[in-house]
């Protein structure tokens, strides 16, 4: 429920990544657990992911609620949400393995995300699979001034970026597999 509550104050920070925190949650729950991963992992994850962009509380609005294209300088103030998301959840004792999962998701496994430029070596699989989720999270979900993709689009731009280096192919590989057969269940509920 805390994790939730935290969820909540990003997301209401801005209406254009509305609910955003609360999806990446339950895509990284239901992924961790259609991987076989444990109940504790998975409820872990589902926390971590509720707190991925607590950073952003750091960030003024007139970037976060920005409609268009971020200019290089704006961009390079919202990159450091992901650090502030490390140093907020830093000071929770006990945390250091959630802190990790949540504010390593614009990591890229060839050493070129952010913040902290973290190679694959580096990151464990919740990480990695933080990273995918947030994106196929962000490619899948309506905003105001963008209409959500489909799973399928979205799970090709998630193969393409592991091709590029930036992901986990292995992972990307159960993201189309995990919400695919739950996109296949949802269309034969819906005939």
């Amino acid at each position: 429920m805390t994790g939730e509550i935290f969820a909540w104050i990003v997301d209401y920070k801005s209406p254009f990544t509305s609910t955003h925190s609360i999806g990446v949650a339950e895509d990284a729950e239901k992924l961790s657990r259609f991987m076989g991963f444990d109940e504790e992992t998975s409820q872990k994850m589902y926390l971590a992911g509720a707190l991925h962009d607590i950073g952003k509380v750091a960030i003024g609005n007139e970037i976060i609620e920005k409609p268009g294209r971020l200019t290089e300088d704006e961009f390079a103030v919202m990159k450091h949400h992901a650090a502030y998301t490390y140093y907020i959840l830093n000071e929770i004792d006990d945390f250091d393995e959630m802190r990790d999962w949540a504010a390593f998701h614009h990591e890229r496994l060839d050493g070129t995300g952010y913040p902290f430029g973290k190679k694959a070596e580096e990151l464990n699989t919740q990480e990695r699979i933080m990273a995918c989720v947030d994106i196929y999270q962000a490619l899948t979900e309506s905003r105001p001034y963008k209409k959500g993709m489909s799973y399928k689009k979205a799970c090709e731009i998630l193969e393409d970026m592991a091709g590029k280096g930036w992901l986990d192919t292995e992972i990307t590989v159960q993201v189309d597999a995990c919400f695919g057969s739950m996109e296949n269940r949802n269309s034969k509920e819906e005939n």
